[in-house]
């Protein structure tokens, strides 16, 4: 009798037989690292992601073999390659010396939480001893700063050409229009170059330091600003925001395209406000049921997690405390974004 049958969860199977993540990647099926992998049965990976193309009997009589004998099929993917980014760098313009991966944080429409996956994703990087930045591309929409509890203007670097970064209380440096206009509340009326040559600026006029990660909080949508970044910084991959909204998911779907026709590599998918949690443990999906599976399947990259309605995180954002914010969600993010990154680095112990 087989150990393994379609109606087992990628998950189930991949925690039992880590192996098997590389005979799923054999098919097409970024899954191992994926939110939905724990509900989600072979069959519905199987016949959902590979649109059709996968032969279920081929996958379970590989993934038998594999349990049965501990072998591996032929001609499958390095192992190291199921857990990073596989795909294309893009290189525009000369590398910052210094920053080793420039992750951009995207959205295809305004008020989902991009910021928050951005400011999240810092923090928890942080936390486990990388050195991480972040360059707030939103030109016009700052909140960058105001997260992190920054208001002190960035310094005139000793060369006097360039600026040094500001810091928020922890340690982490930070880039944003907001940091340099007399009043956080004075607005920036730019026309999209004028946007896109800041956004330019805060890369490669800034003296950032050594950093394994530059996080760059992107402005909604697919105009100048996100094809300058995605054109013109080493971006090594995109994580992509949106909420359960059928309306969301479809504008998100424009962002997956406009990374695909750059060549770029989208890690994951973030489906923040995903539910409200409830006294007694349960959720309610404010926005309705999630769409994650839809865009799984559109980007062909994994949901990487899936963030609530949180009342602390709003509470500590306008305090500028969001790196005293933990939650077992945030923390699944920082654990499957690490599965897809484009290296692995050694973990540093963090006092």
């Amino acid at each position: 009798m087989a150990q393994i049958t379609p109606d087992m969860t990628i998950s189930s199977v991949v925690d039992r037989w880590p192996d098997a993540a590389r005979i799923f990647a054999r098919y097409g099926l970024s899954c191992a690292s994926c939110s939905i992998s724990k509900s989600e049965t072979i069959h519905a990976g199987a016949t959902g992601h590979g649109g059709g193309r996968v032969n279920v009997e081929d996958l379970m009589r590989d993934l038998n073999v594999l349990a049965d004998s501990g072998k591996l099929p032929d001609n499958l993917p390095a192992a190291s390659a199921t857990a990073s980014m596989g795909g294309m760098k893009m290189r525009g313009m000369a590398e910052q010396k210094g920053i080793k991966h420039v992750i951009a944080v995207m959205s295809g429409k305004g008020g989902v939480g991009k910021s928050l996956v951005a400011g999240l994703l810092a923090v928890g990087l942080k936390r486990r001893g990388f050195r991480v930045g972040v360059l707030d591309g939103d030109i016009t929409g700052p909140s960058i700063p105001r997260m992190f509890g920054v208001r002190e203007k960035p310094p005139v670097a000793p060369d006097g050409k360039s600026l040094m970064p500001s810091f928020s209380r922890g340690a982490i440096p930070i880039m944003s229009m907001n940091l340099l206009l007399p009043d956080e509340g004075d607005a920036v009326i730019w026309r999209g170059p004028m946007v896109s040559g800041a956004i330019r600026q805060f890369f490669s006029d800034v003296q950032w330091g050594e950093l394994d990660y530059l996080i760059v909080d992107l402005p909604p949508g697919t105009s100048d600003a996100p094809l300058t970044v995605m054109q013109a910084l080493p971006v090594d991959g995109v994580v992509l925001v949106t909420t359960p909204q059928a309306l969301a998911a479809m504008v998100v779907t424009k962002a997956v395209k406009l990374v695909k026709q750059l060549g770029g590599e989208i890690l994951g998918i973030v489906e923040n406000m995903a539910y409200v949690r409830t006294p007694d443990g349960s959720h309610i999906e404010v926005f309705g049921p999630s769409q994650g599976l839809k865009l799984v399947i559109a980007s062909n990259a994994p949901l990487i997690a899936k963030l609530p309605i949180d009342p602390e995180i709003a509470r500590l954002s306008d305090a500028g405390l969001i790196e005293s914010y933990e939650s077992p969600e945030s923390e699944e993010l920082i654990v499957n974004f690490l599965e897809r990154a484009p290296e692995k680095h050694p973990q540093v112990a963090v006092a």
